[in-house]
């Protein structure tokens, strides 16, 4: 292709999106009744029309748009028409959320920390920042990311001495992203930003079988194979997004991960967060080694008993013996260690399990909710789902009971699978790129604002509505698009950008024999909140995740379905729903997410949901103590 024919095509294609996109805006401010019309022309025009580069340019300049107050309260204006107050939508005066919030070393007192939903906060006595890594301006190629950060470890090990000399509770604090207030300390809080210096492969002190790979058995699409995988040491403070890029940067890549990378490792690790494949365990479960610093400010480095630390090379090496670091190779204390809901300690540092780089090739496909549970029924639930090395179910809550044929009015669910890209049998034409208006949309600055008035003003609309949010996101072989295909990381990372902070969720796990039990229970429900006139924003989610040892995880007894329920801040009706659905939903024996749920903890509902919680208790005490309580624990204990 020539230079003239590049350029041509190039302002071919801007010239289609920036008229489609101003006939959508037209749409929205003087004929609302045409604008579900134009997203699905403005979706198609942005799949087969723009790259992500030019997308993440067009994001920018419709941002640049509306950045004025002037043009907001315009919006405002027309939106708020009709409507009740507190279903107003309020643009002109807003602060937009950001990914992460950057908290300064200096300033130690009178800081304000919140979780990102918004429902829970502290304004902690001291506010400490340690470590000596670097997060605004974070680089895997920092040459100091190949040291251990032992000036900073001393650091979180004289902050926890000073909690205790003057009294104080101490919490270590990352991204927030819990629903729950598993994270909130009103006395001394440690944000854990800079605790992300070390970035490297693990390869001191490590045993000789582990030190430059090791072969792993895995269980993926009903075949036993076995994979070479890697140890990585990192910062207990390094964000997913950070870690994803040391990894990359070394060659390996996380076996799996949950649909967004705003996380730091050390909060997803202590909530059992996963992704979704039966034969891959939680975040959790990759953890070899954790580096935390307990009450009395002592270190321990704990491992399960055939850990990959050499005691002899460990016991001898001078750095070991002035920091005091004592190894601990025991399996109750490491299950206890590796899902602490922050209570056993500060980790400051972990050894995960990477494997190389990979790719991923995803298919989504629309189905019938009832003919996949069929299938399902028919051919074993484990078989079904580990067809797949990733196997999720997104379902809709709702029947579109005014679709115009019968095959409409049906429950819709989208099936998602993802397979190692060159195992993929057959021919595949698939794109780099998603299917676009989900990730376009998330980037605008005022798209969570608007979300909820889109459905509190439409809110007989919504089972149509998600009906038409699954069928924007097909796409297959035999589709157009051809699925998706491109490096694990950016198959994994769902892409929802600012939309993730306006939006919420509910998690449960169910073992497999009770999955078609507990969405039978979110259906009744929510369709019995439907002759009310609420419901939930969005559909459902299936994942699957293997067993877990970690005491507190939800994986621990068995191999679990894990059923999210999202919806969208301020959608009226919703929170109420959550509630309703989450009493029920524990009822019937659901193990409830540590950091995604609404009603409150008490010791009965977990002993119920987590059977060694006892046995937690005993290895907590041993390390972390009433040094680490906060009040969510507390009101366990002693409920």
């Amino acid at each position: 292709m020539t230079a003239l024919s590049k350029f041509l095509s190039w302002k071919k294609g801007n010239t289609i999106i920036s008229w489609v996109l101003a006939r959508l805006v037209f749409q929205v401010i003087f004929n609302r009744d045409n604008v579900p019309k134009h997203i699905e022309l403005l979706d198609d025009t942005l799949t087969d029309h723009c790259s992500r580069i030019k997308r993440n340019r067009w994001v920018g300049v419709i941002n640049f748009i509306i950045r004025p107050r002037f043009v907001r309260r315009l919006v405002e204006n027309r939106l708020n028409r009709n409507m009740e107050s507190h279903e107003r939508v309020i643009l002109s005066l807003d602060k937009e959320l950001t990914k992460e919030d950057f908290f300064p070393k200096e300033k130690q007192k009178r800081q304000k920390w919140t979780n990102w939903f918004g429902n829970h906060f502290s304004e902690p006595l001291q506010f400490f920042v340690p470590g000596n890594g670097e997060y605004k301006d974070f680089s895997p190629t920092a040459p100091h990311c190949e040291a251990y950060d032992y000036e900073g470890l001393e650091e979180v090990c004289s902050l926890v001495k000073l909690a205790e000399k003057n009294g104080r509770k101490i919490r270590a604090v990352g991204s927030g992203h819990a629903l729950t207030a598993v994270a909130q300390c009103e006395d001394y809080m440690v944000c854990t930003q800079d605790m992300n210096m070390t970035q490297r492969p693990a390869r001191e002190w490590i045993k000789e079988k582990y030190r430059n790979g090791f072969d792993v058995e895995v269980n993926y699409c009903n075949r036993k194979e076995t994979e070479i995988h890697y140890l990585f040491e990192t910062g207990g403070g390094t964000k997913i997004r950070h870690l994803i890029q040391a990894l990359s940067h070394h060659g390996l890549a996380l076996i799996n991960q949950g649909g967004s990378s705003i996380q730091s490792i050390s909060g997803a690790i202590a909530t059992s967060t996963h992704g979704s494949g039966i034969g891959i365990g939680p975040v959790s479960a990759f953890a070899k080694s954790m580096t935390i610093v307990g009450k009395g400010g002592r270190i321990f480095r704990v491992e399960p008993a055939d850990g990959i630390t050499d005691p002899d090379i460990f016991e001898k090496d001078e750095q070991v013996k002035k920091h005091g670091i004592t190894l601990i190779q025991d399996d109750d204390k490491f299950n206890a260690v590796m899902v602490g809901i922050g209570s056993v300690g500060i980790v400051f540092s972990m050894i995960l399990e990477a494997q190389p780089d990979y790719r991923l090739f995803e298919e989504r496909i629309l189905r019938n909710w009832e003919d996949v549970k069929k299938e399902m029924m028919e051919k074993g639930m484990y078989a079904y789902i580990n067809a797949h090395r990733h196997f999720e179910v997104l379902i809709n809550p709702y029947c579109d009971h005014e679709a115009a044929t019968a095959e409409g009015k049906k429950r819709k669910c989208l099936v998602t699978t993802r397979n190692y890209s060159e195992s993929e049998s057959g021919s595949h034409h698939a794109g780099r790129e998603r299917n676009y208006i989900s990730s376009f949309i998330s980037g605008i600055a005022i798209s969570g604002r608007l979300s909820p008035w889109v459905f509190n003003k439409n809110h007989l609309s919504i089972p149509r509505m998600t009906n038409n949010s699954l069928k924007r996101l097909v796409d297959h072989k035999e589709d157009a698009g051809g699925g998706f295909e491109d490096l694990a990381r950016n198959v994994l990372d769902q892409g929802l950008g600012e939309l993730k902070f306006y939006g919420y969720a509910i998690e449960f796990g169910f073992p497999l024999e009770k999955v078609f039990d507990a969405v039978d229970l979110i259906i009744k429900n929510c369709e019995a909140s439907q002759e009310y006139d609420q419901l939930l924003a969005a559909p459902f989610a299936l994942r699957f995740a293997k067993k877990c040892p970690a005491h507190l995880s939800m994986m621990n007894q068995s191999d679990m379905c894990m059923i999210e329920l999202v919806s969208v801040k301020d959608v009226t009706g919703s929170y109420p729903l959550f509630m309703r659905l989450e009493r029920e939903l524990l009822a019937l024996g659901a193990v409830p997410h540590w950091g995604l749920s609404v009603e409150p903890w008490h010791r009965p509902m977990v002993e119920k949901a987590f059977p060694r919680f006892r046995d937690w208790e005993k290895e907590q005490e041993f390390f972390g103590g009433s040094t680490f309580y906060n009040a969510f624990l507390e009101r366990i204990r002693q409920s």
